[in-house]
């Protein structure tokens, strides 16, 4: 039996997002038949796919099944993916572009990184 508070925000989750069925079946290694029954027939995953989802999608598992009201989502966390999203778009020598810019800008984030790298 299916869960129309999964339907629903499944749906308006990967709508608010931008991505297609398709991008979505690929992020989790499932088909688009699966989304297109998740989101058309309100069937809810196994738990490690619910999971995957509500990580995916910056929510709580209850808030998928429609035991949670309030989307557990921040401000900084929508913005880092319509960043992830536009950036997607982009072919290998533009993204590499893109994140030498993104280097220079904010050298001293990637710095940090980079440290963190050198001590593994």
């Amino acid at each position: 039996m299916g869960n129309q508070f999964f339907a629903t925000r499944i749906k308006q989750l990967r709508q608010d997002r931008g991505i297609t069925m398709e991008k979505l079946a690929q992020e989790l290694n499932v088909t688009k038949s699966r989304v297109n029954m998740w989101e058309n027939g309100g069937a809810i995953p196994r738990s490690q796919t619910l999971i995957d989802l509500a990580n995916y999608f910056g929510v709580s598992t209850d808030y998928l099944v429609g035991n949670d009201c309030e989307k557990k989502s921040d401000p900084s966390s929508d913005k880092l993916h319509t960043l992830q999203r536009n950036l997607g778009k982009l072919n290998e020598k533009d993204l590499e572009r893109a994140e030498g810019m993104l280097k220079a800008v904010f050298m001293d984030i990637f710095e940090d990184d980079e440290e963190d790298e050198d001590d593994m």
